[in-house]
């Protein structure tokens, strides 16, 4: 059976993470940096803290949409080699004990994962009024501790030509839309989100480390396949880097939904943007959070994937093969409702607000549980793309019998204590 071969790579990995949680138990690695420890909420605000991404020397980068904003955060951390899942169910309710507010007080709005220490960087709005301010806590995988940031020793710089017509989106304020989202490339940091002007759409371009001034700004067209028609007002929502056929090329999703590709190189100070439309994801959606990752395919090699999380639909994943193949045309140009213009393979991930590649096994994902509403924070196998324990399934029935060809047998047995049900493991 074609489920074999993936079951066995899936055996090995599991059994990989199994050694090294173990190892963990004991302890983790030797710190490579001294933490000190931050407590106090009041001192280690943010005026908003929309987006995150990490940069050279693990520096944290802080896109503040409200105030037009974006910091550079020195970060510590405790380095972990081994790979260690995430599973904690509500760890929305430990965050809001150590931020002191209502669990129902929380905002998340970002989240990203140390590439030293495996901890995941999630950004927080502090409540619901218009001035509450942005927190950014680091949750272990080791023991699960939650802990601020210490954002007293940020540099920053103001992005260019921040919008000033505010209006609402059916009651919520269009000020979020200023940064939608940023992203390090080769000395600069990249900032999407809208501006004043013809072109709103924009992709502002700022060197690290900041100085006075500001590199490029550049507007975007793009074809809008739902609509059928070419725009320059959505705001890229996500987006990431990647050589492709070669070319440093930039990969973005809009709302309602284009997938578009542009070179870096046309990312510059006055140029007018054309970005090629290789897809469209499915109207009615909004895509949230976008990784790329290796993974390990059924017949041993290894593949990179674009994963793409969306608000209304099923998780996007695509080959990046598939993409640079769609690349080498002229693009979408006629009406689709999508999902088309690629092969697009839906994977079940409902529930997921933020996705961040956490180790070379897994990926580490921050979603809300549909029953209960809790926020958890979990991890998930690369070439898995689900979690067992995420839905109810008749295996888990006590009257269940596994056949002696079950190719299902083995995989549930190593996958059930990694996702931290052990109890579960079903004739050894």
């Amino acid at each position: 059976m074609k489920t074999i071969p993936r079951l066995s790579l899936l055996l090995v990995a599991v059994l990989s993470i199994s050694s090294c949680k173990a190892q963990h138990q004991k302890g983790p690695n030797p710190s490579t940096t001294k933490i000190t420890a931050v407590k106090n909420v009041v001192e280690n605000k943010l005026t908003g803290a929309s987006v995150l991404a990490f940069g050279p020397d693990n520096v944290l980068f802080v896109g503040d949409s409200k105030a037009g904003m974006v910091y550079a955060i020195p970060t510590q951390a405790k380095e972990v080699k081994d790979p260690i899942a995430f599973n904690l169910r509500g760890v929305d309710k430990k965050i809001a004990k150590t931020l002191g507010v209502p669990p129902s007080e929380l905002i998340f709005n970002d989240m990203q994962v140390h590439p030293v220490s495996q901890e995941a960087y999630i950004a927080i709005k502090r409540g619901f009024a218009v001035d509450a301010p942005s927190i950014i806590v680091a949750v272990s995988p080791v023991d699960g501790n939650v802990r601020l940031i210490d954002v007293s020793k940020k540099t920053q710089v103001r992005i260019k030509n921040v919008r000033t017509d505010e209006f609402e989106l059916y009651g919520r304020s269009s000020d979020r839309l200023n940064i939608t989202d940023i992203d390090y490339n080769d000395g600069y940091i990249y900032v999407a989100g809208l501006t004043n002007g013809e072109f709103a759409s924009t992709l502002r371009k700022i060197a690290y480390p900041f100085t006075n001034k500001q590199e490029a700004v550049a507007g975007i067209e793009m074809y809008h396949a739902v609509h059928n028609q070419k725009e320059t007002r959505a705001p890229i929502r996500t987006m990431a880097f990647e050589e492709i056929n070669g070319v440093s090329t930039l990969i973005a999703a809009y709302t309602c939904t284009p997938l578009v590709s542009i070179p870096t190189s046309e990312i510059k100070e006055g140029n007018h943007i054309k970005a090629k439309t290789l897809a469209e994801l499915g109207y009615g959606n909004t895509p949230i959070d976008m990784i790329t990752f290796t993974a390990q395919e059924q017949d041993g090699s290894f593949d990179k994937k674009l994963l793409i999380i969306n608000k209304e639909r099923s998780a996007s994943l695509i080959s990046l093969k598939d993409f640079a193949n769609a690349n080498t045309g002229e693009g979408m140009k006629s009406f689709a409702m999508g999902p088309e213009g690629m092969n697009i393979f839906p994977v079940p991930m409902s529930g997921t607000m933020q996705v961040a590649e956490q180790n070379q096994m897994m990926i580490a994902n921050l979603e809300r549980d549909i029953d209960s509403g809790s926020v958890d924070l979990v991890s998930e196998l690369k070439g898995a793309y689900f979690r067992l324990s995420n839905f109810d399934s008749e295996y888990e029935f006590p009257d269940y019998k596994y056949t002696e060809t079950e190719p299902w047998k083995d995989f549930h047995n190593m996958v059930k204590p990694i996702e931290g049900y052990p109890e579960l493991v079903k004739e050894k």
